[in-house]
């Protein structure tokens, strides 16, 4: 049976959802009144709904193939972010940007504005090759063997408008490196050309089928070499191969790697060589990782006489539009014109001349932009979390930054360290394979659920590339900096000479089991400086006052603490398929006014009135997560995480009385809690009482007496008490 993505994708092909766009366009029609499988067609137009990003806001997602950005280009999202969004703008891990906050009366325009300098986000989403990146510098480096920019181009244009490659079982994800040294982004492609040199000709070493996300595994290496001139009709016969052999039953086992494991590597190639005429090389010893992460933040001196790339860092790949406004005229003003995106979320502005380094530098500075950032700001990623993505389980950006703050105060250097926070297991952000990853979940404490992470040591290079080992699970936010702190300062003092970070926690790590962080853990003691009253956490107060350099004698340790705890964050979860007011937004931390506390095991979950039609939402009952559904008027109520990886079942599409994971696509019944797909995983079902427009269930151990909801505000309706 196929999964209920194909059911959809099968009944109306997505490039065909356009005229849907426009007619909503022109009706300023609510998120909540478009079928959510026309929701997730506009992803072939590279627009995506925000249900976090009230009132149901979209981000524009733009392929920027290659990296290569002219001056007009980014002036023009600069402008369309400005007029119509947030005002922000990202860079992605692959290279886009993303614009967020546009209503969808606006998209038409954008998507006319972006065609006219000569962008499209088509395909930049979904079951779709996903944008095509190279070296960032390609075509500047004295030592790169080939440039790749033009293949990255023929890549994309087989690909882009074509129906049948827009219907693939799962994204695909594609990049080519034409220097001789290769970083660990391309072992986790599905498909990477590496440029080496045999005898006197460049060729491509292919690796396949590689992922991050949920279940990550690294390509295996295809024993071919392929000629530049052969790059585009390989990349179509592995397609073909996606397409035709792909699994369209089970989302969470529909990426190439699970072909690969079920038909063998040894078949892949039979299938490609079928198809396109290579030389076999059947001793051919695979790529070898370069020995560190690629350093793009700086001044580099270009193949072109006299020209340099300036490459800029952009703490976690956040730009304002005056920031990337100023670039664009600063790449016309020192250079000529042209930019480059990076996959480390960074910018680059290139071809300019020697004497005008200094002008350009003071240019971008004066925008808050540096070659001269400290290591943290260089050495961390972060996805856009719970903010905008409607799969996140935390916040990610803010999270970091925060961290960021904090090591920054606790004088942390991060030397070769990469730190890469994803808000789910999905990993945008990678965290598998850098050397601190940390992956955002759901933490139980004795207050509720809250926002924290599960942390990775050793990804990377490590000899080899390898995806990190669990190291502690389930920190929270508050706890994450002494981690972090502990983790770094170990290695600080006990590595051996040469030995890297993830080499040292790899060797420590293999043979022990992660272990849960309680709440009580990494709760050092509180000392606060009496003239500025900064506090500090830890053993020992510092050496200086981070906040008035005042030396260590200011600080007095806070023996009873009487301030009270900083508030938890709510934990995802904006209302699923409900039609609310806009200005129905509270506070994070708002609660609905509670009933009087009742005797027979009922307790409070919310007010009915915020479940419409067919809508759900998520509520937190002594520290457990339940998912009320209202299915052919009734209300029901079941466990709130899936069993495969906690996905939030309140945040599913539900049909016909299914809901489905938004993660990984298991579906169960919302009335039952029996798993369908796949079969065996069933979660609890809970006894729901409605009386006087409230919603009581019973919860398998007491619990107290009120449910938090991880939904916007509601309004009281009374009605008739009802027993389901």
């Amino acid at each position: 049976m196929v999964n209920p993505a194909e059911v959809w994708k099968s009944k109306q092909h997505s490039f065909d959802v356009w005229p849907d766009v426009l007619r909503h366009a022109e009706a300023r029609t609510p998120m909540g009144e478009i079928d959510t499988p026309d929701l997730e067609r506009m992803k072939w137009y590279g627009f995506f709904y925000r249900k976090r990003d009230a009132p149901g806001r979209y981000m524009n997602r733009i392929r920027i193939t290659a990296g290569e950005l002219t001056s007009d280009q980014a002036r023009e999202i600069a402008a369309i972010a400005y007029e119509h969004g947030h005002g922000i703008v990202d860079v992605t891990t692959r290279a886009n940007l993303q614009v967020q906050g546009l209503g969808i009366e606006r998209l038409p325009e954008i998507a006319e504005r972006l065609a006219a300098v000569g962008l499209t986000s088509k395909q930049t989403g979904h079951d779709n090759v996903r944008n095509v990146f190279a070296h960032p510098f390609s075509g500047l480096l004295a030592d790169e063997l080939i440039d790749t920019r033009r293949l990255c181009r023929d890549v994309t244009a087989l690909f882009v408008d074509s129906r049948e490659y827009s219907d693939l079982p799962r994204k695909f994800n594609i990049c080519l490196n034409g220097t001789a040294e290769h970083s660990v982004h391309f072992w986790t492609q599905d498909l990477s050309f590496l440029a080496c040199r045999v005898g006197r000709e460049v060729l491509f070493q292919v690796l396949v089928a590689g992922t991050q996300g949920q279940n990550p595994h690294l390509a295996w290496h295809l024993p071919v070499l392929v000629h530049p001139e052969q790059v585009v009709a390989v990349t179509a016969a592995l397609l073909d191969l996606f397409r035709a052999e792909g699994s369209r039953e089970k989302r969470h086992q529909a990426r190439l790697r699970y072909l690969v494991e079920r038909i063998g590597i040894d078949a892949v190639k039979a299938w490609v060589d079928e198809r396109v005429p290579l030389r076999p090389w059947p001793d051919l010893p695979a790529p070898a990782p370069a020995a560190r992460a690629d350093d793009l933040v700086g001044w580099f001196p270009q193949v072109q006489s006299g020209l340099w790339t300036m490459g800029l860092c952009v703490p976690l790949g956040r730009l304002s539009w005056r920031q990337l406004e100023a670039l664009a005229v600063l790449a016309k003003r020192w250079g000529d014109g042209q930019l480059r995106t990076t996959h480390e979320q960074g910018i680059a502005v290139i071809d300019i001349p020697g004497g005008f380094r200094d002008a350009a530098a003071t240019d971008a500075a004066a925008v808050g932009l540096s070659m001269h950032a400290d290591t943290l700001a260089r050495n961390t990623v972060a996805c856009t979390g719970t903010q905008f993505c409607n799969i996140a389980v935390t916040e990610t950006k803010g999270a970091m930054f925060r961290l960021v703050d904090t090591l920054r105060q606790r004088t942390l250097a991060l030397h070769g360290i990469r730190i890469h926070m994803s808000g789910c297991p999905s990993s945008c952000a990678q965290h598998f394979t850098a050397d601190i990853g940390l992956k955002g979940v759901r933490v139980r404490r004795l207050v509720g659920t809250r926002e924290g992470f599960d942390v990775y040591l050793g990804g990377g290079v490590a000899g080899d590339v390898h995806l990190g080992l669990r190291y502690k699970l389930g920190v929270d936010v508050e706890q994450l900096p002494l981690v972090i702190e502990e983790v770094v300062n170990e290695y600080y003092i006990r590595r051996r000479a040469g030995q890297t970070f993830s080499d040292y926690w790899r060797a420590k790590l293999r043979e022990a089991e992660a272990a849960k962080v309680g709440e009580d853990d990494y709760r050092p003691a509180t000392w606060i400086c009496e003239r500025c009253e900064y506090r500090h956490l830890g053993e020992d107060p510092p050496v200086f006052c981070p906040g008035c350099a005042g030396v260590r004698r200011l600080f007095a340790r806070v023996e009873d603490d009487a301030s009270p705890p900083a508030a938890a964050p709510r934990p995802g979860g904006a209302v699923a398929g409900a039609r609310l007011d806009p200005e129905a937004e509270v506070a994070a931390d708002a609660r609905v006014e509670t009933p009087p506390a009742r005797g027979d095991g009922f307790v409070f979950a919310a007010r009915e009135d915020a479940l419409g039609d067919a809508a759900a939402i998520s509520v937190d009952i002594g520290g457990h997560a339940h998912a009320l559904f209202r299915i052919d008027g009734r209300v029901h109520a079941i466990d709130g995480l899936c069993p495969h990886e906690g996905g939030p079942l309140a945040e599913g599409a539900v049909s016909k009385g299914v809901v489905t994971c938004p993660w990984h696509g298991w579906t169960f019944d919302a009335c039952t809690g029996c798993s369908l797909d796949p079969a065996g995983n069933d979660v609890a079902r809970y006894p729901v009482l409605v009386e006087e427009g409230n919603v009581y269930l019973k919860p398998k151990t007491a619990a107290a007496p009120s449910g938090r909801l991880h939904t916007e505000q509601f309004h009281a309706a009374p009605r008739r008490a009802r027993a389901w």
